[in-house]
C-alpha cells in the first residue's frame, strides 16, 4: 500500500486526513510545515508515493516546499489544498489541487487520481438502490 505524506500546520486538520486515509488503509507520515516535509521527505523519498500539503503554512509554505521538492525529484506527485486560489498550485507544478473545505470524496478522489489506484471506496459510494 502506499505512504502518503501528509503536511498541515494545523493539527485537527492533520489529524483528520491522516485519519480518513488511514481508515483507507494508506500509510501516513505526518510534518507540520514545508520546512518539516522537506527533511521527512529527503530521509523517506523512496517509501513516500504521494505528498498532500496545505498552501498557507509557518517558515515555509506548501508552494516553496513543492517547488524544491519537485526540483529534486521531478517523479514527485503533491496534492496541494488551501482555501485560497488554485493559481499557486499550477505555479508549484501540483499534480492536483483540492479547496478548503472540502468533502472528504473530493480529497480520496484527488489521491486516487494522482496514485492511479482505481480501488472502489466503499464508505465514500453511495449505497446501491435495491429494486422493489
Amino acid at each position: 500500500m502506499a505512504k502518503l505524506l501528509v503536511v498541515d500546520d494545523d493539527e485537527m486538520m492533520r489529524v483528520c486526513v491522516t485519519a480518513i486515509l488511514t481508515a483507507l488503509g494508506y500509510e501516513v507520515v505526518e510534518a507540520e510545515d514545508g520546512l518539516e516535509a522537506l527533511r521527512v521527505y529527503q530521509a523517506r523519498r523512496s517509501e513516500i508515493s504521494l505528498i498532500i500539503m496545505d498552501i498557507m503554512m509557518p517558515r515555509m509554505d506548501g508552494i516553496a516546499a513543492a517547488k524544491l521538492i519537485k526540483a529534486a525529484d521531478p517523479s514527485a506527485k503533491v496534492i496541494l489544498m488551501s482555501g485560497h486560489s488554485e493559481s499557486d498550485a499550477a505555479e508549484a507544478q501540483a499534480d492536483a489541487f483540492v479547496p478548503k473545505p472540502f468533502r472528504v470524496k473530493d480529497l480520496l478522489e484527488a489521491v486516487q487520481k494522482v496514485l492511479q489506484d482505481d480501488r472502489p471506496l466503499p464508505w465514500v459510494t453511495p449505497p446501491q438502490q435495491q429494486s422493489a
